[in-house]
């Protein structure tokens, strides 16, 4: 009996997937844990293994197509056997007897009556003679009449006639992750009303205490301290401390969330993910590190599941690794806020009218208006600097 490949379900939210490559072709050997083919849900792509054996005896679903958890997709046919699938046939209720289509009669076609002359007139000027009155005979249009619809028409304006440069270039056809991506970006900037507002932050504790941390944490973890798990740390804090950023607009009202569940901002060659740390704020700084760098390397390796994509309550996005010093993050529906943080760079500044040089950084913060009042905004970017520029403070 040949062996049905499904599509599997990754997440518990997984309703369908759609099939983006096949690595056999029908009629190939496969071996049993060999890549058989990748599909890709709303959020990432996935590669599925052969469950035995045998050779690809058919493909059930091709590239592009969509179908739902548990459908076939294809059939492995072991040793000596052939496959052969049948037709699905039109259902029959019982009782009844199966009718023939019934032919469709063609709508009859209108029938215009014109000279050669006429005709030709039309195709110069690119006139659909049907929109023209006719006065002669039975309708028939003659040269009087479209030289009359002609003069009562609006003046067109000219076409030039020099052809224009092609572009070069190819088509990359959308795929899944990059059409909802672009849905949700769109939506967030047309559904919420989004504003923001931006601190300058000296960033010389948060590398001293990076550069205490670093040993112990590595020791304990097997795993580096990043400078983005301590930001984040230092962010569920201040939101703790300011509860209105985690929120959520709905139709009905205002939900005060309990719990943060931070959405790291990944980009991946395919586009932007955002894997989430739940519960963030009931971890120590070691399981912060630790579960951080589990959901990137899954996300490198494209493992990740619906269910490590879902759930987030607010959005933590650093550009710090690139260069750029400033951003403003688009809101991750249906959060109310994104925190965009920037490059730390070594600038002059004036402490105690002296100038000195200090590593500073720029964080911004992007949130919707209809749920966060600026003052309330302001209130917690001044607590997230005060926190960020002596980490020690979120011990207190």
């Amino acid at each position: 009996m040949a062996i049905q490949v499904v599509m599997p379900k990754v997440g518990l939210t997984m309703a369908e997937g759609k099939v983006v490559e096949w690595r056999k072709k029908e009629g190939e050997r496969v071996e049993k844990g060999e890549i058989l083919f990748v599909f890709e849900t709303e959020k990432t792509t996935f590669e599925v293994e052969a469950p035995e054996s045998g050779i690809l005896s058919k493909i059930l679903v091709q590239v592009d197509e969509t179908v739902p958890v548990g459908a076939v997709v294809g059939l492995i046919a072991l040793a000596g056997e052939a496959v052969e699938i049948p037709k699905e046939k039109p259902m029959i209720v019982p009782g009844e007897k199966e009718e023939r289509p019934r032919e469709v009669q063609k709508p009859a076609v209108e029938k215009i009556r014109a000279t050669p002359l006429v005709r030709r007139m039309a195709k110069e000027k690119g006139l659909e003679l049907k929109r023209v009155p006719g006065s002669g005979m039975g309708g028939r249009i003659r040269r009087a009449d479209v030289e009359k619809f002609l003069i009562s028409q609006p003046p067109t304006p000219a076409v030039s006639t020099i052809p224009e440069r092609a572009e070069k270039g190819k088509l990359v056809k959308l795929t899944g992750m990059r059409r909802i991506i672009a849905q949700k970006m769109l939506a967030s900037k047309v559904e919420t009303a989004q504003i923001y507002m931006s601190s300058t932050i000296d960033a010389t504790r948060i590398l001293e205490a990076r550069g205490r941390l670093l040993p112990v944490i590595e020791k304990k973890t097997g795993v580096r301290l990043t400078i983005t798990d301590i930001l984040m740390k230092v962010t569920t804090v201040a939101i703790f401390l300011h509860p209105v950023i985690n929120t959520r607009w709905t139709p009905e009202g205002i939900i005060w969330l309990n719990d943060v569940h931070m959405g790291m901002a990944m980009a991946l060659p395919e586009g932007l993910i955002v894997p989430v740390i739940w519960d963030i704020g009931k971890k120590s700084l070691s399981e912060i590190a630790r579960e951080r760098a589990e959901l990137v390397e899954k996300g490198k390796k494209g493992k990740l599941v619906p269910d490590d994509m879902k759930g987030s309550t607010f959005t933590f996005s650093s550009m710090g690794m690139y260069g750029i010093e400033e951003f403003c993050g688009i809101i991750n529906q249906p959060e109310s806020a994104i925190l965009g943080v920037g490059a730390i760079i070594d600038k002059p500044v004036v402490i105690n009218k002296e100038i000195l040089v200090r590593p500073i950084m720029k964080a911004t913060l992007s949130y919707d208006h209809r749920v966060i009042d600026g003052a309330k905004a302001a209130e917690f970017m001044k607590t997230l600097k005060e926190l960020m520029e002596d980490p020690i403070l979120i011990l207190a």
